[in-house]
């Protein structure tokens, strides 16, 4: 015949403790699988999990980082009457109650009678014990995990003990849904930025909208500054232009604007950008030649053809390079189709060691020779190429054809 001893009811309770642990922790596994944002997690804990445990209370406190507070996020019990709502959500600073001190020493405690301790913050109403243990993710305090009861001495050790290990769970299912969050909101920037991109392609007179990101670097800052700059310039030579008294006054200030506007597209690419310090000269070609085509209108039709090696350089090289191409570029749409249309072809081909680009126009040429020291262009593309250590040729050949070799740093 079984004789229970003593010994024999501890180790019964103590197996009946592990059970309903075990079943508790359970409980909230099970409700926390489910449950993918910050909202649901906390929810189904409180409304699910902490019923389980026949509590008579339980909220949710996260912090706000903006506020500088910890604020009641969900609850079971008074506080939460019906789904998803909280009466008068409470708001406690760090350091301040029971929870405001739980989580700033990240340290769980039980208070067996809430009237003998001066820190208790009385709610919706008085309740003599609480249970308050702190959310901690990677050694960061994300809130706190409360309980109220109106009996003394309510809560258990094993009531810690669950809460602890519930607590743990709760702080890595947080973590992982604000990771998830911010994933998707970088998603939904991202297609923003497309959609803004392709606007911009649309319009070829629109100016490239700046970007403003969360986290931006201090160059990507300066070129968009410097950016912006030249356009109040690119603005104040359009309005000298408006009222200058001459054809050729007014073709100076176009021309300058011109040259400033393909610097200030290299500092837009810059910023763009994931690379702050190179662009690639495909894209910004593109770019240039499609500014260029809108600005300018000819009597005749202009097609351009571009067919750019896909490499990078960097801004010591981009300036004198646009600035090269610039003049070749509207050199070719002011002069070579005043009788007809025709096509510009800009092209470049690159080795490890240099690139070579060339601009070539099947309008009818003319007397290189007799042009040099008389056209600033050339004179100021003459400059810009021994600026790279570069050289520049010339070639009538059914129409204009200037190739740029300069070194591939």
């Amino acid at each position: 015949m079984y004789r229970k001893t003593e010994t024999g009811d501890i180790k019964y309770n103590e197996l009946l403790q592990k059970e309903k642990y075990l079943e508790v922790i359970n409980a909230f596994a099970t409700s926390l699988i489910e449950a993918e944002t910050i909202e649901d997690i906390m929810w189904s804990v409180t409304r699910q999990a902490i019923a389980y445990l026949d509590y008579y209370d339980c909220v949710v406190y996260l912090y706000d980082d903006k506020k500088k507070v910890l604020v009641q996020r969900a609850a079971y019990g008074p506080k939460s009457p019906k789904d998803l709502e909280i009466l008068n959500p409470l708001e406690i600073k760090p350091g301040t109650g029971i929870v405001g001190c739980v989580f700033e020493s990240g340290i769980g405690e039980i208070v067996n009678d809430t009237s003998l301790d001066q820190r208790y913050l009385v709610d919706d109403a008085s309740r003599f014990s609480e249970i308050s243990i702190p959310l901690i993710h990677k050694g960061k305090v994300l809130g706190v995990l409360d309980s109220e009861h109106p009996n003394k001495n309510f809560f258990t050790d094993e009531d810690f003990k669950m809460l602890t290990t519930v607590a743990a769970m709760i702080s890595t299912k947080l973590a992982q849904a604000k990771s998830n969050e911010q994933v998707r909101k970088y998603q939904i920037n991202l297609e923003k930025l497309v959609q803004r991109k392709t606007r911009q392609l649309e319009d070829s007179n629109r100016d490239l909208i700046s970007k403003n990101r969360e986290k931006e670097i201090l160059i990507k800052e300066i070129h968009h500054r410097v950016k912006n700059n030249m356009q109040i310039i690119i603005s104040l030579l359009n309005m000298q232009a408006n009222v200058a008294t001459s054809e050729r006054e007014r073709a100076v200030f176009e021309e300058s604007k011109d040259r400033i506007r393909s610097m200030a597209l290299i500092h837009e690419r810059l910023y763009l950008e994931k690379d702050i310090l190179n662009i690639s000269l495909e894209e910004y070609t593109r770019e240039l030649v499609q500014e260029l085509s809108a600005s300018y209108r000819t009597e005749k039709p202009v097609e351009f053809k571009v067919s750019i090696d896909p490499v990078q350089i960097s801004i010591d090289t981009a300036i004198p390079v646009g600035l090269m191409l610039n003049e070749l570029i509207t050199n070719a749409l002011k002069h070579a189709f005043k009788r007809k249309g025709g096509c510009v072809e800009i092209s470049s081909t690159h080795n490890p060691e240099q690139i070579m680009l060339i601009v070539k126009d099947n309008g009818p040429g003319f007397d290189y020779e007799n042009y040099q020291g008389k056209s600033f262009g050339l004179e100021l593309i003459d400059i810009l190429a021994s600026q790279l250590n570069g050289e520049l040729s010339y070639l009538a050949k059914n129409g204009s054809v200037f190739t740029i070799s300069f070194p591939y740093l």
